[in-house]
């Protein structure tokens, strides 16, 4: 599989914004242009993996986060992202989240169940 360049472009935009700072500044913090980072957020140029790297570092997300449209392996990324989520956790915060987790996937499915009888 290709890394999708759109999608990769629009999630490190995504992160960026989520993080509050502007194309121009992550681009000082990586030692880019301004009008590189718009071209590689709007997928007019490819990054280089150096670069991609500075963006996530800088963004505090992984490079796995930038690029979860282009791996064909996603449940390995996910998982390392609950792990990482998790790792700081209680013994009594990792019994509520499970319960959580548990009625969440059920909900899910129940959904998921209903709404497909609903269009038969």
């Amino acid at each position: 599989m290709q890394i999708n360049y759109i999608l990769l472009g629009q999630r490190i935009r995504a992160f960026r914004t989520k993080k509050g700072i502007t194309q121009m500044e992550l681009a000082e913090r990586i030692d880019r242009s301004a009008a590189y980072m718009s071209y590689v957020e709007t997928a007019y140029k490819f990054c280089s993996l150096d670069t991609l790297v500075r963006v996530a570092n800088e963004l505090n997300v992984s490079t796995d986060d930038l690029l979860i449209d282009s791996l064909t392996n996603t449940i390995k990324a996910s998982n390392h992202e609950f792990t990482a989520i998790l790792s700081d956790c209680s013994d009594y915060e990792m019994r509520v989240l499970l319960d959580i987790v548990k009625a969440t996937k059920q909900a899910m499915r129940e959904y998921k169940y209903l709404t497909r009888a609903n269009r038969r």
